[in-house]
């Protein structure tokens, strides 16, 4: 595989990273535009490689890395470290941005062979590749159309009954974008299986039957950290919790998560859809 759009110094760059994890015995998969691409044929150039790997491998990737000339950093310690070589980064990703799940081993395991640059690869699996991508619901930024193209040019090779389970209580999620995809492309709703969408109908249907959580609360943050930020610090109990107390995380990591979110608001760096 040869991604486009490459230029000679960046392919220098992620090749030799790919080589040190590699000849470490270091497993990961690619993610990303890369494998975007690999899926779809759709390529764009985002001046970083995505590689996804268990946590407890995080330690030894960036000790290699750095090793060999690569600045390393830590920005995000529940899901993301990252090593620069010029202008160029390698993020090694370990877990969801809004905390829904870590990195397991099913992601190398299930992960696809191929090779990049040169480099022998094995490609983040599309089901998970899906999964991420549904909760990057931002205002600055959502997935959709990557998810709708993954679904068009692999939804014959899709494994549905995992890619259900992935989502576990989150099922709601799946729907929405199955039911974009159908509003995207009406001439293709035989893409999905009838059995998928008549399971996750079922489940709506008995979810109108239940009585609303209790106490209140938003799962909004799952999506997107700073737009439902406003509806925390209105009362919401912060959907995000379970998740956070799932992967060993202290509730003050998720205290601080917000801390950082609302300087970013306040700093102009974000513009969320609601403030304060």
């Amino acid at each position: 595989m040869q991604p486009k759009l490459m230029s000679m110094e960046e392919q220098e760059v992620y090749v030799e990273a790919l080589r040190l994890l590699n000849d470490n015995g270091i497993h990961y998969v690619v993610s990303g535009a890369v494998a975007l691409g690999h899926y779809t044929g759709l390529w764009r150039n985002t001046k970083d490689l995505d590689l996804f790997l268990v946590q407890k491998d995080l330690t030894a990737a960036l000790s290699v890395l750095a090793t060999h000339g690569y600045n390393v950093g830590t920005p995000a310690p529940h899901w993301l470290a990252h090593a620069k070589k010029g202008q160029y980064y390698v993020d090694l990703i370990h877990g969801f941005g809004g905390w829904r799940a870590a990195v397991d081993e099913a992601w190398y395991e299930r992960g696809p062979r191929d090779t990049l640059l040169g480099q022998p690869v094995k490609i983040a699996p599309v089901e998970e590749l899906i999964w991420i991508k549904s909760y990057v619901a931002h205002r600055e930024r959502f997935d959709a159309a990557d998810i709708l193209h993954l679904i068009q040019a692999s939804h014959g090779r899709m494994d549905w009954q995992h890619l259900i389970d992935r989502y576990g209580p989150c099922w709601e999620v799946l729907l929405f974008y199955l039911n974009i995809y159908e509003f995207a492309y009406p001439t293709r709703r035989s893409d999905i299986p009838a059995w998928v969408k008549q399971e996750l109908h079922n489940r709506w249907d008995a979810l109108k039957q239940q009585a609303p959580p209790r106490p209140e609360m938003t799962r909004g943050t799952l999506l997107d950290r700073f737009s439902y930020l406003i509806d925390v610090q209105e009362g919401l109990a912060d959907g995000r919790l379970p998740w956070v107390e799932a992967q060993g995380y202290a509730d003050r990591a998720l205290v601080h998560d917000r801390e950082e979110a609302q300087e970013m608001v306040q700093g102009g760096k974000v513009n969320p859809a609601r403030v304060a």
